[in-house]
């Protein structure tokens, strides 16, 4: 299980995630001199520049045909160090560096908030031992395969044999901590994608200092989310570490595309934007999308500002002031092309624009949405956080926000416009960066208006016991946010996993049990499911990404899974199953799928060569 780990593990994987994931960005923020950022929007640019430097390296890399080593890396990592220290003394001999005591405050309250947040997210995910459900299988095959090759991989033969088409960011920095840590790639995308869901707060805090450039709401907005909105505590049962990723760079992204928007150009924002945007588009092409629309928002207010404005000299700025968002971002788009090109051959048949009218049929699709605004608590969150977006439609300067924040409620709707392949859904797990900017700042507002009007007492009562009644409530209602049916497999699977690797040939194919999961593609039921990732093995249940096979390859995938997830006995239909797709083992798990163990007692040809927890795995010694 994620809390097994002794206390001191703990500590030293700490360290490395602080490495993997603040190195490359620490030499940024030293290399430019300080604005009016606090520490800890600091941290979370930081942050997001890491990520997206390791990314564009990594693209880099794959055109140029060349592979990281474990020397390579140890060298690029000595060289940052050293050139983070040289600036360093260089800023302090200038008496530049402008380190005060309430940097160091700063620093120690981030820590003790991050490490809570942090600390919650791996009690929330405490029973997993596999990251959950069915993403979470071809997050660890790439990171394996990145691990394995030294770098982004053409294909993932041949565990599976398919080209690499997917957006890689969160598998480059999980397949770096993992060789550092020596985290095996399971382990470390569960351990890593905890540490990455609750760095989350740190861009929610940056996203609100940026809007409204005040503390207090950015903190209530980073604790709202750490502690008592569903989402993104909940993204850890649908193992959704890729999107986590990508909210890493883009909400500082979105910070300083309205800075540089509404507060002046200069080199190093511009700089900035197009660094994030284009990590941005490498590291997950759907938070890509969540910030089109928000720059496409921040220039529609402008232009209505612009529209209505009378002074010549303020639409003259305006008009200025468009261009440098347009252009980084535009060079964002450039440096990724590459990769987004060779990521749109794979989707191209997917993409779309279509208006769907309300229908019967969209009922179920209403009432999901309405699941993933839930539960109970969060509809109130969610209803506060509307009346605050009343509030910020009546700000001038915050109508950017406010509009995208309408975009992307009324494309949560089933019915209406819709880009494909992006889905109503895609839209409504995303909801809870508006609402909690929003909340929180209608909140503050709520108080100080109280202050003001009634009593100085009275909005800071408001406030405080407000406050931290919906921390309270929403983290003792997310304590165990982990959905059960995600849960595909335990400490029993992982017992038979290891067993696996000691025992069985790497030659050897597995009949596991599949079932149907969505828009006719199939997943695994159990530990079978983990069998390729984990051992190489090849297993009838294969990762998701057997859909970007040929078309060939992909209808016999989909023929011989079909057909395991009919079987239930020992027949003509698991022979023929058996014999055509060369399977040797049997995977099953008592209580999971359609075959189960009583039905192989009197199977000819099959011997029992493991049973323990209800995991029972057997070779088949002959075909009939």
């Amino acid at each position: 299980m994620i809390l097994s780990y002794p206390f001191s593990e703990h500590l030293l994987l700490a360290a490395t995630a602080i490495l993997v994931l603040t190195l490359p960005g620490l030499v940024w923020i030293l290399c430019f001199k300080n604005d009016d950022r606090d520490v800890a929007e600091r941290l979370g640019d930081m942050i997001g520049l890491s990520i997206s430097s390791m990314a564009i390296l990594g693209m880099i890399f794959f055109f140029l045909g060349w592979r990281f080593s474990g020397g390579l890396i140890v060298v690029l990592i000595v060289v940052l160090i050293v050139v983070m220290a040289i600036i360093a003394l260089y800023l302090l001999m200038k008496h530049q560096a402008d380190i005060k005591r309430v940097h160091l405050w700063w620093l120690l309250g981030i820590g003790l908030v991050l490490l809570l947040v942090v600390a919650f997210r791996f009690y929330q995910a405490k029973e997993l031992v596999f990251p959950a459900w069915v993403d979470s299988v071809h997050h660890v095959l790439i990171t394996q395969k990145i691990i394995d090759y030294g770098g982004l991989p053409e294909t993932l033969a041949p565990d599976l044999d398919v080209p690499l088409f997917y957006h890689y960011g969160f598998h480059l920095i999980a397949a770096l901590f993992s060789w550092i840590s020596q985290l095996e790639p399971v382990q470390a995308v569960l351990w890593f994608g905890q540490v990455i869901n609750g760095l989350v707060v740190l861009g929610i805090y940056r996203l609100s200092k940026g809007l409204w450039r005040e503390t207090l709401p950015a903190v209530l907005a980073a604790l709202l989310v750490g502690f008592a909105f569903q989402m993104p505590a909940y993204y850890v049962t649908w193992g959704r570490y890729t999107l986590l990723t990508g909210l890493l760079v883009m909400l500082p992204a979105m910070a300083v595309a309205y800075e540089l928007l509404m507060n002046g150009f200069s080199k190093e924002r511009a700089a900035r934007l197009l660094v994030l945007t284009a990590g941005l588009a490498l590291v997950h092409y759907l938070a890509l999308f969540y910030f089109g629309l928000f720059l496409l928002s921040l220039v529609i207010e402008r232009g209505v500002t612009w529209y209505r404005s009378k002074d010549p000299e303020n639409r003259k700025w305006i008009f200025k002031s468009v261009w440098p968002i347009a252009l980084a971002s535009a060079g964002g788009i450039l440096i990724a092309l590459p990769w987004l090109l060779r990521m749109l051959s794979a989707q191209a048949s997917q993409v779309s624009v279509q208006v769907v009218l309300p229908k019967t049929e969209n009922l179920n699709s209403y009432q999901y949405i309405l699941y993933l605004l839930g539960p109970t608590h969060n509809y109130f969150l969610m209803g506060g956080a509307l009346l605050g977006l009343i509030l910020v439609w009546w700000q001038r300067k915050s109508r950017g926000m406010a509009l995208w924040t309408s975009i992307m409620v009324l494309l949560s709707f089933p019915w209406g416009l819709r880009f494909g392949p992006f889905r109503p859904d895609h839209m409504a797990i995303v909801l809870f960066i508006p609402a909690s900017l929003l909340l929180s700042y209608g909140w503050v507002k709520l108080s100080e208006w109280l202050q003001s009007r009634i009593h100085q007492y009275a909005g800071q009562v408001v406030l405080i016991l407000g406050s931290f009644g919906m921390l309270m409530w929403g983290a003792w209602q997310t304590r165990h946010v982990t959905n059960p049916v995600t849960i595909l497999a335990d400490q029993a699977d992982w017992t038979a996993l290891e067993w696996i690797d000691d025992h069985i040939p790497e030659d050897a194919r597995f009949l596991t049990n599949t079932t149907i999961w969505q828009y006719q593609m199939y997943r695994g039921v159990d530990g079978g499911y983990w069998i390729l990732p984990k051992t190489g093995r090849f297993a009838i249940a294969l990762p998701g990404l057997y859909g970007y096979g040929t078309t060939e390859e992909k209808a016999q995938w989909v023929n011989w899974m079909e057909r395991a997830s009919l079987v239930h006995a020992c027949d003509d239909g698991f022979w023929s199953l058996v014999k055509d797709a060369r399977l040797s083992y049997v995977y099953l798990r008592e209580g999971k799928g359609s075959l189960q163990p009583n039905a192989m007692i009197s199977c000819p040809n099959v011997a029992v060569v493991f049973q323990q927890n209800g995991v029972w795995i057997y070779e088949i010694l002959a075909t009939e």
